[in-house]
């Protein structure tokens, strides 16, 4: 019985990593994070 409950679990979380990868919110979100990366990139540039 726990193997079935486990099984279903990984299934939801995969189906669920999936989905996050297919929304947009998830490309949004990339965009900001790449767009903080890049300001703290910067300011370790200016530091130097």
């Amino acid at each position: 019985m726990k193997v079935i409950i486990g099984s279903i679990l990984i299934i939801l979380l995969f189906l669920f990593g999936i989905w996050l990868i297919l929304s947009p919110t998830f490309h949004k979100i990339g965009e900001k994070s790449a767009k903080v990366k890049n300001i703290l990139k910067d300011e370790e540039e200016n530091r130097e």
